[in-house]
């Protein structure tokens, strides 16, 4: 099983490499070098997010599909619930530890922490959930086509709106802090 896991891993890593070399290297060859310092990424708050997380778009746009690299911004403390997602989840740690376990439900007694430098994959429809113990974690998601959340435990206030993604635009932009 795990053999297999690695495997499909291995071949989405390439796949997804390989799509966003290609459209990198065109765009590039338009418009040289496209580059962002960590002063540079713009936080923005999307209105699916209501517990104090933070998104970016650093290539292309999540919530309309095609190819897109992502930044989340998690505040200490803040939980977020099962769900699961139709498609595979990339996910890279930049900063902090981040803190996932697989289930329908939270269970704190299931979580590991994934340190800075870690990289995930969470399978299409794997149920989880994730939390972010010791201060702010920064995550680093990638992926093709629109990026959709469907979430199996009951939410906040804003549950009907956090379900799944809206292709909505963010509704402000927060300049990052150093």
């Amino acid at each position: 099983m795990m053999k297999r896991v690695l495997s499909a891993a291995a071949t989405v890593v390439t796949i997804v490499t390989a799509v966003a070399w290609a459209t990198s290297l065109a765009e590039r060859s338009k418009k040289g070098i496209v580059a962002l310092t960590a002063n540079e990424v713009r936080w923005f708050t999307p209105p699916y997010y209501s517990d104090g997380r933070q998104r970016a778009h650093l290539l292309g746009d999540s919530s309309q599909g095609g190819t897109w690299i992502d930044r989340v911004k998690i505040p200490g403390g803040a939980r977020v619930l099962a769900h699961a997602h139709p498609q595979d989840e990339l996910v890279t740690v930049i900063e902090g530890t981040w803190y996932l376990g697989e289930g329908a439900k939270f269970d704190s007694a299931k979580l590991k922490g994934y340190p800075a430098g870690s990289f995930i994959v969470i399978p299409a429809g794997i149920p989880h959930f994730v939390t972010a113990k010791e201060g702010t974690v920064v995550v680093q998601l990638s992926g093709i086509g629109k990026f959709q959340t469907n979430y199996l435990e009951k939410q906040t206030l804003n549950s009907s709106r956090e379900r799944s993604r809206s292709s909505s635009k963010p509704s402000r932009i927060i300049p990052s802090s150093p």
